[in-house]
């Protein structure tokens, strides 16, 4: 378990670290970063939902139902 928890630790580290170069980077339009990642979470939320609607679509299917139903 404590092998995992470093993982994460570092993967979070990584991502921290990431946004701290890249707003040092990009200080002149720190608006832009926000908005950046308002668009990256909503594209991640947008293909989650549409990967969920496609398996409950597959999964009803192989039980004989009418998808959407």
């Amino acid at each position: 378990m404590s092998s995992l928890l470093k993982f994460v630790g570092g993967v979070l580290l990584g991502a921290a670290l990431g946004a701290g170069v890249y707003v040092v980077v990009t200080q002149d339009n720190k608006v832009g970063f926000i908005d950046d990642v308002k668009v990256f979470v909503n594209d991640v939320i947008a293909e989650g939902k549409q990967a969920a609607e496609m398996r409950r679509a597959e999964l009803q299917l192989e039980l004989g139902q009418k998808p959407g139903g």
